[in-house]
């Protein structure tokens, strides 16, 4: 079956992903004859690409869409050597996100199996940068909130054997924009007036997760996530998350999922204020199911 970061879940997007989880082509096999097999070389390209709806656009456990559906859609391209770029896309909410309506990611790195090792063992590494188009911390709708860009470039670095995945990432840019400015403490989080960024900016936030997926029988698998976010320079802020799910894929291309997606619910994400509004609230980091319908080229 192929795999790609793509297929199996985008940072950014969840879409998951990461563009929260886009599910793997996990279509029945047919065997080839093996002299046909033979004949047929290895492409040096290939462009995987998917098509989603999701019902909740939810990244790392929060709700990157205020609880609303989202569209989502990411191509790749892989070249036989490992090295990969891409880009994927989502709307998104401007209140979780200040002036945001679009995300779009732009990735790439190198993947393969350790030198030396069986082929179970496999490596990740690369960066993603998040781009939101128009979107500023200044269009948040709080008075006195100076400029401040939500785009973020994280590196990321990951090890993989059989079913289960470790990754770690850090941001290289402040995260998501979040500085004491924007997201400071006594009234940058409704939820929590002693949670927020406590000096100057948030370079070097990181996270660290663990990820399952197997395919429990033909076309069905079923996912696990297990993650924490650490936000540099504050209190309060950090949250655990996790998600469960089930994909059925068919022959088509097409899959649907049904999942999962909790935290440790932090104070200072409940009943979160709206930034284009300021008196709508959400939960956005609460626990909640999502389902997803996704097409794969």
């Amino acid at each position: 079956m192929r795999k790609s970061l793509l297929l199996t879940g985008l940072l950014g997007m969840g879409l998951t992903l990461p563009l929260a989880a886009m599910a793997e082509d996990a279509a029945p096999e047919v065997a080839a004859a093996p002299a046909a097999a033979a004949a047929a070389p290895t492409p040096d390209w290939t462009f995987p690409a998917s098509m989603s709806f999701v019902s909740d656009y939810i990244f790392r456990g929060i709700s990157q869409t205020w609880g609303k559906p989202a569209a989502q859609f990411g191509i790749e391209a892989d070249h036989k050597s490992g090295f990969y770029a891409g880009f994927a896309a989502s709307n998104v909410s401007d209140q979780w996100l200040a002036g945001a309506n679009l995300e779009t990611d732009y990735y790439g790195g190198f993947r393969g199996a350790f030198p030396g090792a069986a082929s179970d063992f496999g490596f990740d590494v690369g960066g993603i940068y998040y781009y939101y188009p128009g979107a500023n911390w200044s269009k948040s709708a709080f008075a006195g909130t100076n400029s401040q860009s939500l785009n973020t470039f994280e590196g990321y670095v990951g090890v993989s054997y059989k079913i289960l995945t470790l990754k770690t990432g850090r941001t290289f840019t402040n995260y998501w924009g979040w500085t004491d400015n924007n997201s400071g403490k006594n009234g940058g989080f409704n939820g929590d007036p002693n949670a927020g960024v406590t000096s100057g900016d948030t370079k070097g936030s990181y996270y660290y997760e663990a990820d399952i997926s197997h395919e429990i029988f033909p076309t069905w698998t079923w996912t696990g996530q297990l993650g924490r976010q650490v936000i540099s320079n504050s209190d309060g802020l950090d949250i655990t998350y996790r998600k469960l799910g089930l994909t059925k894929a068919f022959s088509t291309g097409w899959s649907v999922g049904a999942f999962y997606s909790g935290s440790n619910q932090p104070s200072a994400y409940k009943n979160f204020l709206s930034l284009s509004n300021t008196t709508s609230q959400s939960d956005v980091a609460k626990n909640t199911g999502f389902v997803s319908i996704t097409k794969s080229f």
